[in-house]
């Protein structure tokens, strides 16, 4: 474990370890809204640092977890709308050659 210093949001610095981690399971959560759109939502862990901090309440150790959050839409046909054509940028840009 690598040692490193990480500053919280109340600007306070602390120790704390970058820590391996094995993936086990990552799955979707799923939403469907009044209107039948389907939402599937997931986080995927990018890093886990263990600080030096403990949980006054529970005596745990406090992790901090870096992640990217992925959202997928399913929509009933009736919602969907194609994208507005827009005009290209530069010349040539966004042109199909057949």
């Amino acid at each position: 474990m690598e040692k490193l210093k990480v500053r919280l949001p109340n600007g306070k610095e602390i120790g704390a370890m970058d820590v391996d981690f094995e993936t086990i399971k990552e799955d979707w959560n799923e939403y469907t809204l009044e209107d039948d759109t389907v939402l599937k939502f997931k986080t995927v862990v990018s890093s886990i640092i263990r600080t030096e901090d403990y949980d006054p309440m529970t005596g745990d150790p406090v992790y901090h977890v870096r992640s990217t959050n992925i959202l997928r839409v399913k929509v009933t046909p009736e919602m969907k709308r194609l994208p507005a054509a827009r005009k290209p940028d530069k010349a040539g840009e966004g042109v199909e050659v057949g």
